[in-house]
């Protein structure tokens, strides 16, 4: 009954399920888009951007949203979103996931909330992955008006007749897959200006407080899910490679990786001058954003010449302090994030870690913080959400103070789950003194 889309050797999130001779697609990107009247035009720049020619389009009173997939996918217009056609039968408060066959660890996950698909919620999975995707939407503080789970879950609800929702009497036009084309269709503009009559009717009854405080919640929502997917475009960009929505939940994800870190700081650090127009060196400190310099005023140097010598050099004027006698030089910087990664066994990787440094006679401190789950604001008008379930990772902290320069004490050094925090080099007595602190992230 299910059908894995093919896609050379490449892996894909996009699945076809035949039902009774038609074709439904799973796994379709889901944007919301925010013009009425120009939300095809929308929707065709978003597939421009992202190599997406195919789309499905949901209308509801409270909201307009695409599903974007690639003809590239093995999917073809004709056929059916899966999602959308169970989101037009079902309503607009929903999760529902079923096994999609007999002998196989499979199953199929739609939830819909506000009347919108749940960017990740358009998927298949086995029976693990799709109950941990359950358990997050919960810890997110949706509360679902129905949930249909199957009875193996153990996580109650009631099971879902997939076959009476997919026989071909309940399928409507509006749940087929089309291509993205340029320019708008005469019934294209005939159904805008109808949608646009009618959005602007209904307007006129808006002013009750409940639909008010209904109207803040949705855009809480559509606010918070633009955020997410420009998350995970920002992370796609940076990385050259489509991110998982759970990437979002993973700090590691969304910092660099320590070599960049180190490559971009060092870059700089190295090329500072130990002395401008009199001014001595100190100290410089890079946190992966900027590189901040120290230069200490000697003999009769004076801030005008410091000033004059670094002009053009440095991202911003000196920053004096100490009664004029020191400075600070900024220079901003940029490190892509390094996206997701498996992580490994925490013993397996503190011992990794802490030999290597060892091996350069450093004497590292790693020691287990705490992490701080952080808690889901109440949507205006919605009770507030559970607290989130404890993270499935643990993160150490590192720190070591050493005379050999990072780029030669991490240089090949075990990675997994490495992020820098800082590096901060200082000018002792004739020699550069380095420290760092970083981060570790393990199972």
């Amino acid at each position: 009954m299910l059908d894995d889309v093919a896609k050379g050797s490449r892996p894909t999130r996009v699945h076809l399920l035949q039902h009774r001779g038609k074709t439904f697609v799973t796994g379709l990107r889901w944007h919301p888009l925010g013009s009425v009247t120009g939300h095809m035009k929308e929707a065709r720049q978003y597939g421009r951007e992202h190599q997406l020619d195919i789309v499905a389009i949901r209308r509801t009173p409270g909201i307009i949203q695409a599903g974007f997939v690639a003809r590239s996918d093995g999917v073809t217009k004709g056929m059916y979103s899966l999602a959308a056609t169970l989101a037009g039968q079902l309503g607009d408060s929903w999760i529902a996931a079923w096994k999609t066959e007999t002998n196989l660890d499979q199953y199929a996950l739609v939830a819909v909330y506000q009347g919108g698909v749940i960017s990740g919620c358009d998927m298949i999975g086995t029976g693990a992955e799709v109950r941990r995707r359950v358990t997050q939407q919960r810890s997110r503080g949706i509360n679902f008006t129905h949930e249909y789970l199957p009875s193996e879950f153990e996580m109650g609800g009631q099971p879902l007749d997939i076959e009476v929702l997919l026989q071909p009497s309940h399928l409507k036009r509006e749940y087929r897959l089309r291509p993205l084309v340029f320019g708008l269709s005469k019934a294209e503009v005939v159904q805008l200006i109808t949608l646009g009559g009618l959005i602007a009717a209904g307007s006129i009854g808006w002013a009750q407080w409940q639909s008010h405080q209904a109207q803040i919640a949705q855009e809480a929502a559509f606010q918070a899910e633009q955020h997410r997917l420009a998350e995970l475009d920002r992370l796609h960009k940076e990385t050259g490679v489509e991110q998982p929505p759970q990437a979002l939940e993973h700090p590691w994800a969304k910092r660099p990786s320590a070599a960049a870190f180190v490559e971009n700081c060092s870059d700089v650090m190295y090329q500072l001058p130990l002395s401008i127009q009199g001014w001595q060196f100190t100290s410089a400190v890079c946190d992966g954003a900027q590189v901040f310099s120290s230069y200490k005023r000697t003999g009769n140097s004076t801030a005008k010449s410091l000033i004059a010598a670094t002009h053009g050099h440095f991202s911003d004027r000196p920053a004096f302090f100490d009664e004029g006698n020191s400075a600070t030089l900024k220079s901003d910087i940029s490190i892509p994030a390094a996206g997701d990664e498996p992580l490994g066994e925490a013993i397996d990787m503190l011992a990794n870690l802490s030999s290597w440094l060892h091996g350069f006679s450093q004497t590292p401190t790693l020691k287990e913080v705490e992490v701080a789950v952080p808690v889901e604001p109440a949507m205006p008008g919605q009770p507030v959400p559970p607290p989130p379930p404890p993270p499935q990772w643990k993160l150490f902290e590192l720190s070591y103070a050493t005379g050999i320069t990072p780029a030669d004490s991490l240089a090949g050094a075990p990675s997994q789950g490495l992020r820098l925090r800082e590096i901060k080099t200082e000018y002792q007595t004739g020699h550069l003194i380095w420290s760092v602190i970083g981060d570790l992230y393990a199972k």
